[in-house]
């Protein structure tokens, strides 16, 4: 493998391929073949295996071009000697990056997959290759070695994804095909809270339905050889187990005449796993490794680790063999699996029989969730949970995992009725009246009735006198299921028929989930962390009126850090918690102490009481949820409660603290690295001010999107530039956010009284300043301009430079119902008027850093500059309230007052806010001399801090260092920390 990764010769190469073939995958010497010559062209194809069409390069680097001239001639000739037979994968490699090519449609080349060899890790090839090169079975069914195989960087998917556009592009549309395509868009807005459903994410989503409904069948090792038994069910149905698989949104590509073979190719690598010795969750693994990581990261799809899930469980189900359990937001079923393994391990304990013991996880462990992919992998993760116990399976086994909507927003209520409405796109919604909905004997009777009249094509009368026969049916509740008949009978001659059975059944299970008689003992799950500003429209109005029926609402300034967790909390706990049940949540570590879930913390809700009984701080404990990439920032606790429960909060909780190796560390991994301690409750956070600062100091300004507004000077012909409007272009940086990332700045003239520095976060350093950033600040006579303001006021320079801006903005910012931007550029920039209000500045302000590990503050003088949203600024009487202010607020003794009020990022303390106002720290006064005593200081502290040498190069986290080293050596940082101890005493 070293000699693979340092780009062999081709000869070498080819010895080296040869013998992987042979030792890694038993390939006999005859069968493997070399210098094909091409059967109806030119050219020959290196060598070829099975399915696989193998060119070998030195260094494809250079001639990767030659190789997507050749290959789609040497996959054409592969296909036609093996007509009807596997599509033929082209792989091309120097050794070091191995590439892997499928035909796209119209003959083209698509690549599929592509891994750099690592000599140390010669395992990873070997699974990489081995979906095409191997049909090994009885693999172990380890998280890593599932996604590896099925994940996004397998040619499986690759090859997948390519066949499915195909098919997409022929089918998508059909009316059926179509209508299944929309419910699936409309289930996931209510999973996130806005639309998201792209094509290519239906395609992704429809390959790893068909990857898990094939590991469903092979936990009873069935057969996968009929693709339409395997996705409507049926395989498992006839062995007696019934909601695990049904037909559903995803098993449209059996319209498409290769649709059938795809799925058998699929299923046929599935059954190679020796599903039954699952220790894991291993499906979300799989689904993780599926969405890009920037997608995940939007969509908020992290799934909780197993050792975490487990933990929790065990923490919250304390009587496994008689407590119902409830996860509202099931996801995968990660904390199904703990459950269920949970309550197994006790029946065996207490000598049930197996029988007994399935009984009671179908009775026992149920799960709820409005995402369509993750209900079909929560209900294979509580199939495969039962591991070798399923071959003591009763003669009818049902799997209690349902999709729904736990928050019911589709209820329509009247007093005590809560009929069930479905939407349907682009028509009015199909209506479950309430005595349906709630009694599910009556509402599968009534389904049956319905599915019966399509058939037989009966009319709407004669449907509705067979469902007054149902017994304790009203008449109104006939009448009204009569009216859902004749729609769905005018959308079954529409061709938009055969998903209906599967949304009703679902859709109304909330309702039945939440009688008396059905409520759960303990829920436990991770509910949706998706904060109240990144919701549609529609969806915040909904969260608003839902948690101000709680008293959970907290407008003004505070209104956009509310969170879909928290209705889960209070709307879980009133709608399918038993009196005195008990909560168990996966939650971002705000509601510990933030101040906007202060009312969930207290326990009243009026319609429901929830004791706060205990928490878990995971701020220290790394990582959890996807920040191997650093792509997540929120720190994580658990918090426990108690419905009906007298009594206050707790005063202590614990915390754990420790470096995983892994995010999907198992609990013997975790155990060995996290250290336990009880620790105080965190002190309540909040931003009133104590201060009289408070009322001072502001934000700066969010110029967002960055590259629109900071530039950076272009190069200039022989001529020179003009100094009144000199060329710039914006500046693309590390930290620039999707979508904003594949956006071509702007560039172009910009009139100069419009270039102004601006000091950003970064500017900032103890005592001294940083370097700022040119940037165009549209901006005159305290008004923000827009292009159309610049183009009348004659800045037509500016007018080009924003209407450009303005036209990307339009296209890739955030929407609003009406297909445009949520706020236009102007009203972003200028958002709470944050730039506006810079347009006279003081000669002398000061600033301090937002966020960070450390506060750092400066004295900035230069009166035209503009404050960017990432530092904090007010204007400073005097010289001597700036030292004072500044020796203040770079002081480690303020920043270790407010520390445990700050919120967490995944491994740091995060923002700082307007936290450090929270401290009775006086306004500057020239007559204290303890006031002066500190100016004075600061005086000081300049002249160390610009005398210390700092390189352009180096980055400013460390100049930071650097000064505060220098402060340190020189004594100051010592006196000045002295002072502010005799300010603010402990």
């Amino acid at each position: 493998m070293r000699a693979m990764a340092g780009r062999p010769r081709h000869e070498a190469l080819r010895g080296l391929m040869t013998e992987l073939l042979r030792s890694g995958f038993d390939a006999p010497y005859e069968e493997i073949s070399h210098e094909v010559y091409l059967t109806n062209r030119s050219g020959r194809i290196d060598t070829m295996w099975g399915a696989a069409v193998i060119e070998l390069k030195s260094d494809l680097r250079r001639e990767l071009p030659d190789v997507l001239a050749r290959l789609p001639d040497y996959l054409a000739d592969a296909q036609a000697r093996a007509p009807g037979g596997r599509p033929p994968t082209g792989i091309a490699t120097d050794g070091a990056l191995f590439l892997a090519y499928g035909t796209a449609q119209g003959g083209g080349l698509r690549e599929l997959a592509r891994f750099e060899t690592d000599a140390e890790q010669p395992e990873a090839l070997m699974a990489w290759l081995e979906p095409l090169l191997s049909e090994r079975p009885d693999l172990a069914p380890e998280p890593r070695a599932v996604a590896q195989a099925f994940g996004r960087t397998s040619m499986l998917f690759g090859a997948a994804k390519l066949e499915l556009d195909v098919m997409w592009a022929r089918l998508q549309h059909d009316p059926e095909v179509r209508l299944k395509r929309e419910l699936w868009d409309r289930l996931l807005a209510e999973a996130y809270g806005e639309a998201v459903g792209e094509d290519a994410l239906f395609l992704q989503h429809t390959y790893l339905v068909t990857v898990v409904k094939a590991i469903a069948a092979r936990v009873l090792d069935l057969p996968v050889d009929d693709p339409a038994a395997l996705l409507s069910g049926k395989a498992l149905a006839d062995e007696g187990i019934a909601g695990a698989v049904e037909a559903d949104f995803f098993d449209w590509p059996l319209r498409a005449p290769e649709g059938a073979a795809l799925v058998t190719r699929i299923a046929a690598q599935a059954a190679r796993f020796r599903l039954r010795d699952v220790e894991a969750d291993v499906l979300k693994t799989l689904y993780e490794s599926l969405v890009d990581p920037d997608q995940r990261h939007d969509l908020g799809e992290y799934y909780t680790p197993d050792w975490l899930a487990g933990r929790v469980v065990a923490a919250a189900v304390a009587a496994p063999l008689s407590e119902r359990v409830l996860d509202p937001a099931c996801g995968s079923g990660t904390f199904l699996f703990h459950a269920l393994r949970r309550l197994i391990a006790a029946g065996q304990a207490a000598g049930w029989a197996g029988p007994r013991i399935l009984e009671a996880c179908a009775d026992q462990v149920r799960g709820l969730d409005v995402h369509p992919v993750a209900v079909t992998l929560a209900r294979v993760t509580w199939l495969l949970a039962l591991g070798r116990l399923i071959l003591d399976r009763p003669a009818r086994l049902t799997v209690p995992v349902f999709l729904g909507d736990a928050m019911q927003w589709n209820l329509r209520r009247y007093l005590d009725r809560a009929d069930v409405l479905v939407e349907v796109p682009g028509d009015p919604p199909l209506q479950i009246p309430a005595g349906f909905a709630e009694d599910q004997a009556a509402f599968e009777q009534g389904l049956d009735v319905l599915n019966r009249g399509l058939r037989e094509e009966a009319s709407p009368a004669t449907v509705g006198r067979r469902l007054a026969r149902i017994a304790g049916a009203v008449p109104a509740d006939a009448a009204a299921m009569a009216e859902t008949f004749a729609r769905l009978q005018g959308l079954y001659r529409a061709g938009r028929n055969g998903i209906w059975t599967f949304v009703f059944r679902n859709l109304v299970r909330p309702v039945w989930l939440s009688r008396p008689e059905q409520r759960a003992d303990v829920l436990v799950g991770n509910p949706p962390w998706i904060v109240y500003r990144h919701l549609s429209p529609a969806m915040k109005d909904r969260v608003r009126e839902g948690l101000g029926e709680y008293g959970l609402w907290v407008g003004g300034n505070l209104a956009t850090q509310q969170d879909m967790f928290a209705l889960f909390w209070a709307r879980g706990a009133e709608r399918y918690l038993k009196p005195g049940g008990r909560i168990g949540f996966v939650l971002p570590y705000a509601v510990l102490n933030a101040k906007v879930f202060a009312g969930l913390r207290a326990g009243l809700m009026r319609s429901v009481q929830v004791r706060v009984t205990g928490g878990w701080a995971l701020e220290r404990v790394w990582p959890i949820f996807g920040a191997q990439s650093g792509s997540s920032t929120t720190s994580t606790c658990v918090l426990f409660g108690e419905r009906d429960a007298a009594g206050g909060a707790p005063a202590q909780m614990d915390r754990w603290v420790g470096h995983l190796p892994r995010r999907d560390a198992g609990e013997a991994e975790a155990a060995a690295v996290l250290a336990h301690a009880r620790v105080a409750w965190p002190r309540a956070r909040t931003l009133e001010g104590v201060s009289p600062y408070r009322a001072r100091f502001r934000q700066g300004a969010t110029l967002v999107p960055r590259r629109f507004f900071l530039v950076e000077m272009e190069a200039v012909g022989r001529l020179g530039g003009r100094r009144d409007a000199p060329r710039v272009r914006g500046r693309v940086g590390a930290l620039d956010k999707a979508p904003w990332t594949l956006v071509e700045p702007p560039r172009g003239p910009v009139e100069v009284a419009f270039l102004r520095q601006v000091a950003l976060g970064e500017s900032v350093a103890p005592f001294r300043m940083l370097e700022t950033v040119t940037t165009v600040i549209p901006m005159e006579d305290g008004r923000v301009l827009d292009a159309a303001a610049a183009r009348e006021a004659g800045h037509v320079n500016l007018a080009a430079w924003l209407s450009d801006a303005e036209a990307k903005w339009a296209a890739n910012s955030n929407k609003a119902t009406d297909g445009g931007p949520r706020m236009t550029l102007r009203e972003r920039i200028n958002h709470q008027r944050l730039l506006a209000v810079q347009t006279e500045p003081a000669s002398m302000r000061v600033l301090c850093t937002k966020a960070g590990t450390r506060l750092s503050a400066v004295i900035l003088a230069e009166k035209n500059a503009v404050i960017d949203h990432k530092a904090y600024w007010a204007a400073a009487r005097s010289v001597g309230e700036a030292r004072y202010l500044t020796t203040l607020l770079n002081s480690a003794a303020v920043l270790a007052k407010i520390t445990d009020l700050q919120p967490h990022g995944q491994r740091d303390k995060r923002d700082f806010d307007n936290l450090v106002w929270t401290l009775p720290i006086p306004e500057f006064d020239e007559s204290d001399t303890l006031h002066r005593d500190l100016a004075a200081a600061a005086e000081r502290a300049e002249q160390v801090a610009a005398q210390v040498p700092l390189e352009g190069h180096r980055h400013f986290t460390a100049k930071r260092r650097a000064i505060r080293a220098a402060l340190i050596a020189d004594g100051i940082a010592a006196e000045m920390e002295a002072l502010v101890d005799a300010l603010l005493p402990p």
